[in-house]
């Protein structure tokens, strides 16, 4: 393979995005060799829980997420990539939750649930889960889950689930952060589903009378709903731990914006740019990107950036405290809109009558005050130079995606060539077409200049050189993100599989059937882990 070099003498103009770094020559100036950066360069996966193995229909952070762990240890891994873990609504999506501070209870392992005496055997067999392991039914765990966590909630009050009675006491008592949530979801139920704005009045606007009006005449549901963000909350501090001691680094993705449909925008209604009666007049979306050429209309509220500015961005605050809480590592996703927003007239069915508005800015950093070496700045094929300055003033890591530098014009900042150290590189992302996916839709001329481009890489980095065939130009890509300068390299689980367009987790120009994918326990063999931990233990990445 070919050695990267630091040498003792390198110029302090070598990038110019490692200025910051230079000024800690102990850590730098004694690096020799790429090999020897190990203790600097590190490796990761991609895979939302809900793509994890479990018998009863979808991905938990229980025993499934336990054996991916051990995974990505065996292999020589050192970073887990998840997505939010919010409560979904609408399309399943998770970033369309209906609570931007709550944690989706279809995570919460039943199979513990079980072995502590809150279900039983029968009352889990006897379901239907879906017919099919490698994707979620989500109407079938609408139907069942929430109806077996009543179940396991009953039995709980009677003094059952060992382990879990203590403590709860007092969470109910010091659950603030989740009563909102417990009361909307309440109001939800009690009116068929429907969103805020169309519950009946009085309920359709918020006031701290109703919500204490609901918990009295809802109580029983209220404190069900606080229960599953106890017992979420319980699971995952066992996950985080278990995955402490086996040096995994978690890393969590919170959404900018917020669903409208949403107790955030329900209970805080001044915190976004609404027209009479909190209607949306205009929403936020993207223009034609490199996921879609019309462009994406998102429909979530537009902030009120001045209005949030005189509290001191306390409602994006405690979001992003939240995220610090429960994670290592968090991507900022969509950083873009820090800087600006694009703006749709409401029930826009495309990206392509927006206009772009200023963000709040450097402003909104300084007052937050984030801390930098936990931030990853995301926003996929874009870059300016205000950008740029401001992820070197902050000292953010940014995130780059292999997959869109094949083919692309030189200089493009996705090319692994053009990294910096402090970025993560992605191999693709939820929204993308796994590498041999994307490959295979390339026609001819692209996939021959694909491979043109691939390969003169593969020269550059000591990487053995792909042949024409997709599969093998995926195995070139996901070295190529190990070769790279990038701190941590992200594979996307689908990518480590091979698999084609059956591995894409979501398809933006699509509103259905997305969020489905998940992988079985086959998929996670020692013949995989002990060939994933020799290129990383090759490229100086192995934990």
């Amino acid at each position: 393979m070919g050695t990267f070099v630091i040498c003792n003498d390198a110029p302090k103009r070598f990038h110019k995005n490692f200025r910051f770094f230079f000024s800690r020559p102990e850590k730098w100036y004694s690096c020799k060799r790429f090999k020897a950066m190990s203790n600097f360069k590190s490796s990761g996966v991609a895979l939302p829980i809900f793509s994890l193995p479990d018998p009863y229909g979808i991905g938990t952070i229980g025993q499934g997420a336990r054996e991916f762990i051990d995974f990505l240890s065996d292999a020589g891994f050192r970073y887990w990539s998840l997505l939010p873990l919010g409560p979904t609504s609408y399309l399943d999506s998770p970033y369309q939750s209906t609570a931007s501070k709550a944690l989706n209870p279809y995570f919460i392992d039943l199979v513990d649930l079980k072995e502590r005496g809150l279900l039983e055997p029968r009352e889990l067999n006897s379901l239907d889960w879906g017919a099919d392991p490698r994707r979620v039914d989500y109407g079938k765990i609408y139907e069942n889950r929430m109806n077996v966590l009543r179940i396991a909630y009953k039995r709980f009050l009677k003094g059952k689930g060992e382990g879990y009675q203590r403590g709860y006491t007092s969470f109910i008592r010091q659950s603030n952060a989740f009563y909102d949530y417990s009361c909307y979801l309440s109001l939800k139920e009690r009116f068929g589903g429907v969103a805020w704005y169309d519950f009946p009045k009085p309920y359709n606007l918020y006031t701290p009378s109703l919500f204490r009006r609901t918990k009295k005449e809802n109580l029983s549901d209220v404190h069900f709903h606080l229960w599953t963000q106890y017992i979420f909350l319980r699971q995952w501090d066992a996950l985080r731990d278990y995955a402490k001691k086996k040096g995994i680094v978690l890393v969590g993705d919170i959404p900018f914006h917020v669903a409208y449909d949403s107790v955030d925008v329900y209970r805080h209604p001044k915190n976004f740019r609404l027209g009479k009666d909190f209607r949306m007049t205009e929403s936020a979306g993207y223009p034609p990107d490199v996921f879609y050429d019309r462009g994406q209309a998102w429909g979530f509220p537009l902030y009120d950036f001045d209005y949030l500015k005189k509290s001191g961005y306390r409602f994006l605050k405690g979001r992003l405290d939240l995220a610090l809480s429960l994670y290592d590592v968090v991507v900022f996703d969509h950083f873009r809109g820090v800087l600006e927003n694009y703006r749709l007239p409401a029930g826009s069915q495309d990206g392509l009558n927006g206009t772009w508005e200023e963000g709040p800015g450097e402003d909104f950093l300084d007052t937050l005050r984030l801390p930098n070496e936990r931030i990853v700045c995301e926003d996929v094929d874009f870059r300016s130079d205000r950008m740029q300055e401001i992820l070197l003033k902050y000292h953010y890591a940014d995130m780059r995606v292999l997959e869109f530098a094949f083919p692309r014009e030189k200089g493009n900042f996705n090319k692994p060539s053009n990294y910096p150290y402090p970025c993560y590189s992605f191999s693709s992302t939820h929204d993308c077409l796994p590498l041999r996916g994307y490959f295979e839709s390339l026609s001819t001329e692209e996939r021959g200049k694909a491979l043109e481009e691939l390969n003169g890489l593969c020269f550059h980095f000591g990487v053995r050189p792909s042949t024409e065939i997709p599969s093998e130009m995926r195995r070139a890509v996901l070295e190529l993100n190990l070769a790279s300068l990038s701190e941590v390299a992200i594979q996307n689980m689908p990518d480590l599989l091979d698999q084609g367009a059956e591995g894409r987790i979501n398809d933006p120009s699509k509103s259905s059937g997305n969020w489905r994918y998940r992988i079985t326990e086959e998929d996670l063999s020692k013949s995989l882990s002990r060939s994933l931990r020799r290129e990383n233990d090759f490229y100086g990445r192995s934990s």
